[in-house]
């Protein structure tokens, strides 16, 4: 691992007002790319840096404007990137540097990132998780479901300035050493896009086309499926003849991990609703049959661990089910459903730490106790 200096200079005028939010992400292989986003009152996007061969680049990304706002979203995604390498770079005419990290392409030594959904409700509750929770110093996070709550809760603000509050705020309290940021890689959830309410959501992130379900690899040793519950892309149909497939081509990752909003086996609300039915007739049995060895579900507002399932039973060889979305909400009660192993009305997100032999997940609670720590196996080994 090597330290390389990467110098981001963004042409823009004089600006009495500074960036608003500033936020990362990866589309692409997070080992070499990384895409930065932030919010200006400015159109100038052109960003200047220097690769690994010491050749200098201009960059000119892009932008749009804020729906229904005067100010722009700017976006680039930086390529050719050195894996497992810190770049600082600074934006604008601020003396400030921010740093990120690529990811390795190889795990030949431990690495550390979080899960965790339903954030900012309470925006007192989604700056004490995430403080206790950069203690950890994670390389990236995995957002299942209602970021902002920008749809649907809050009749008196508009989706527009959640989202604006949310990610000025992941900038401010989600910074590591060094003014590192901590990308993060988005689950949708029913508060932040449904089939009439889209383009806000698109607006804001760079998905490269008009399709949330998606799989993130890091390098042969990670693959993250990144599913949509029904709030953009209906949960049957197109959606799981992609997951058949893409679990397929992915027998052979060492951690197979899927992540998304509402829950299969929920710890509040009610087992046989229409959407945790749906996940175990059309997704549970891809899990079972594919080697999944963990889901990660949320919107219960709560804590939880599911005994290992297969067949919609209790199964040593079974999938865990992980959850249960409560980062920045006020935690409700659970209910003694037969698949629960542990649950508990607390606050939580998940820190998983991968090493070539096995991974540990733990939940991690608002004051940085640890709730349950499981250990998964590597499954090539």
């Amino acid at each position: 691992m090597r330290a390389l200096l990467l110098l981001l200079t963004i042409t823009v005028r004089a600006s009495s007002e500074e960036i608003s939010a500033l936020y990362l992400s990866w589309y692409d292989d997070p080992a070499t790319t990384m895409t930065i986003q932030w919010h200006s009152n400015l159109e100038e996007d052109a960003i200047h840096y220097e690769r690994t061969d010491g050749q200098k680049i201009t960059h000119i990304g892009s932008h749009h404007i804020f729906p229904n706002e005067r100010f722009y979203i700017h976006t680039t995604t930086l390529n050719n990137l050195e894996p497992d390498t810190e770049y600082t770079f600074q934006i604008n005419d601020e003396l400030t540097d921010y740093t990120f990290r690529t990811a390795p392409e190889k795990l030949n030594q431990s690495l550390r990132f979080i899960i965790g959904g339903d954030l900012y409700l309470s925006p007192k509750l989604f700056r004490k998780m995430g403080k206790t929770l950069l203690q950890f110093d994670p390389l990236f996070a995995v957002l299942g479901g209602d970021l902002a709550y920008a749809i649907g809760h809050f009749l008196w603000s508009s989706p527009s300035r959640r989202w604006r509050n949310f990610l000025a705020d992941w900038k401010e309290h989600l910074i590591g050493p060094n003014n590192r940021l901590i990308p993060f890689l988005v689950v949708p959830g029913n508060h932040d896009i449904t089939p009439d309410q889209y383009e806000l959501f698109f607006s804001l992130f760079a998905f490269p086309k008009k399709e949330l379900y998606r799989t993130v690899n890091f390098g042969s040793y990670l693959s993250l499926l990144l599913l949509d519950t029904g709030h953009f892309h209906p949960i049957e149909g197109r959606q799981t003849l992609w997951l058949k497939k893409t679990l397929d081509s992915k027998r052979f990752a060492s951690y197979l991990f899927a992540v998304y909003h509402k829950g299969a086996y929920p710890s509040y609300y009610p087992y046989n609703g229409e959407i945790p039915r749906k996940i175990r007739d059309h997704w549970c049995p891809l899990f079972d049959q594919y080697g999944v060895q963990a889901a990660f579900e949320h919107h219960s507002h709560t804590f939880k661990k599911t005994f290992p399932l297969k067949g919609e039973a209790k199964d040593s060889e079974g999938v865990i089910y992980f959850g249960d979305g409560c980062w920045g909400v006020p935690p409700r009660k659970t209910f003694d459903h037969w698949y629960l192993d542990k649950r508990g009305r607390e606050n939580n997100a998940y820190l998983i730490e991968l090493n070539s032999e096995s991974a540990s997940i733990k939940a991690i609670g608002l004051n940085g106790q640890i709730l349950d720590e499981t250990e998964i196996r590597d499954q090539i080994k």
